[in-house]
């Protein structure tokens, strides 16, 4: 029928990695959360509690909220179609590229000095804080800077895991939009109408009356 959208449905387990590919969104994003909100609990430790949780507030919430909807719709709709192509197009395009921007973001915090981000390190000078002596670091500050450095890449590697994750349903949505417009342009191409013979009107003597009942079909012939 002309003028209706075609459905596509994904054929059997390609919704099934499509959802498989939300849930690790949805699992990196709560262990990213976790990595980063715990250094920010700590009150020795800065930019964590105020740059950190600044920039990275918005891009989980927004994400978790985008990737529960999309696991929604894939398992209530039918053929688990999810949401229309068009939109996984424009909202996993804007999450892939934001989440490069916060990957470098803590991809910078953990290459930067961790001694720097803790308040009242014992190797900085009380009088000049640009003099440092490390001779004087104690247990608690070198374990807190380990701590910063671990935690911070293994945030900034979830975070690079969520760009692969998006950019990958970024892919699959355009796939999905590319077969939906080959349908459509089926559906909707009109059918080509072979033209009728015309009929003669001309009366049709005795004599071609007998020729034709006289001449005998093709596969009689020898």
């Amino acid at each position: 029928m002309q003028g209706i959208a075609p459905q596509y449905v994904w054929p059997p387990r390609k919704w099934e990695r499509k959802l498989g590919l939300r849930l690790a969104s949805v699992l990196s994003l709560i262990i990213a959360a976790g990595l980063v909100g715990s250094l920010g609990a700590n009150k020795r430790v800065r930019h964590y509690d105020g740059l950190g949780l600044v920039a990275l507030s918005p891009g989980i919430g927004l994400t978790f909220l985008w990737d529960v909807a999309e696991i929604i719709c894939i398992a209530v709709r039918g053929g688990h179609r999810g949401m229309h192509p068009g939109a996984i197009i424009g909202v996993d395009l804007l999450m892939w590229l934001g989440w490069i921007c916060e990957t470098g973001l803590f991809g910078y915090l953990a290459s930067y000095g961790p001694e720097s981000l803790i308040d009242g390190h014992s190797a900085q000078s009380r009088t000049d804080p640009e003099d440092w002596d490390w001779s004087r670091t104690t247990p608690e500050d070198r374990a807190l800077e380990n701590e910063i450095q671990h935690k911070s890449r293994a945030a900034a590697a979830f975070m690079a895991f969520l760009v692969i994750v998006h950019f990958t349903l970024f892919v699959i949505g355009c796939r999905e939009e590319h077969i939906r417009s080959i349908q459509r342009y089926h559906i909707r191409r009109p059918i080509p109408e072979e033209p009728l013979q015309e009929l003669s009107m001309e009366p049709v003597t005795t004599e071609q009356t007998q020729t034709q009942q006289e001449k005998p079909p093709p596969y009689m012939h020898s």
